[in-house]
């Protein structure tokens, strides 16, 4: 029997200098990504045991590292970035979905955010 479900980290806020602009370069701004995560969750729902889920507090660390190793000039590079890493380092994990927003983007508009989101399944 499977239970398939999702792990969701929402509105992680990372500071870092992606961007296509020079000024984004140099003075970098915020961005803010969520993740959902679909796994198996059986084990960990009856053993109620860490070692048997996915740690989410690992995986913020997996992605903070991955998003902030390199500079991206798009948000499609960052996100596929963010995906491979979780799905390279967790393998509990079978598809990765990522949300990644620019709060504050260098455009003359009023807007929440710019973003993509981006869907990646192991093996696909």
């Amino acid at each position: 029997m499977s239970e398939t479900g999702s792990i969701l980290i929402e509105k992680l806020d990372i500071y870092a200098y992606h961007g296509f602009f020079s000024e984004e370069e140099r003075l970098g701004q915020r961005f803010v990504l969520d993740l959902v995560l679909e796994t198996d969750l059986r084990a960990s729902a009856v053993s109620d045991a860490l070692a048997d889920t996915v740690n989410y507090g690992t995986v913020v660390a997996v992605v903070t590292e991955t998003f902030t190793a390199r500079r991206f000039n798009l948000l499609e590079a960052a996100a596929r970035a963010v995906a491979l890493a979780v799905l390279d380092g967790f393998s509990a994990v079978t598809r990765v979905e990522v949300t990644l927003r620019k709060p504050a983007p260098p455009i003359h508009a009023t807007l929440g955010s710019v973003g993509i989101k981006l869907d990646y399944r192991r093996g696909g």
